[in-house]
């Protein structure tokens, strides 16, 4: 079977893609930094609960168009929502100053939608989807008056969406939320003290600023 006309069919078929058009198009790399609120959902562990207040989030990406909807990213994001109280037998109910925090590095993959003028700029609504790792999943917790500190590390996956603003420079701003679930994850101590799973999963609404280049 003779291969070039299949290697030539695609190769035409790459050049069509949006990936080929991302090289033609303007600035097509960008990055961004992101700040806003973390809240977390209060996992249950070692038969009881653990409780949070609302926290931070704050992040940033890498990434690049791939045509005029597509674009992906590479991301890093931080969480950290104070610990309220804890349930748990063998643990203090006062964890003083503890807090449960994540650090999760993901790929993005999101969708620009058609978008609507408002007043001098473009408005774009954007759905994506993350995959990667909760690098590190940790807390500070208290048994006995003795301060232990407890991570562990799984898989993650977020949900975005949100608007995208454009005024026509390199400059965009953006708000959104983003929902993000790292599983149940293994958490070992320090100090040999018991180990326990819990599931991790936060809602952040970020504001965000990025340039393209």
């Amino acid at each position: 079977m003779n291969k070039m006309p299949v290697l030539k069919a695609l190769v035409g078929v790459l050049l069509t893609t949006p990936l080929a058009a991302a090289h033609a198009e303007e600035r097509p790399w960008y990055f961004s930094v992101d700040a806003g609120i973390s809240v977390a959902s209060d996992p249950t562990f070692a038969a009881g609960r653990l409780t949070t207040r609302r926290g931070v989030a704050y992040g940033g990406a890498f990434g690049r168009h791939l045509g005029p909807n597509w674009r992906v990213e590479a991301a890093i994001a931080y969480r950290n929502n104070p610990v309220r109280r804890v349930t748990s037998p063998g643990f203090d109910t006062d964890p003083k100053d503890a807090d449960w925090a994540s650090l999760l590095v993901t790929v993005n993959a999101l969708y620009d939608f058609d978008g609507f003028q408002l007043g001098t700029a473009q408005v774009r609504p954007y759905v994506g989807l993350g995959l990667g790792r909760a690098q590190e999943v940790d807390t500070d917790l208290r048994a006995g008056g003795a301060e232990r500190e407890y991570s562990g590390s799984g898989s993650a996956r977020q949900l975005m969406l949100g608007l995208r603003w454009s005024y026509g420079s390199p400059w965009v701003a953006d708000v959104g939320l983003s929902f993000a679930d790292a599983g149940t994850v293994s958490f070992k101590a320090t100090g040999g003290a018991q180990s326990f799973n819990a599931r991790y999963r936060a809602t952040s609404a970020i504001a965000r600023v990025g340039y393209r280049f």
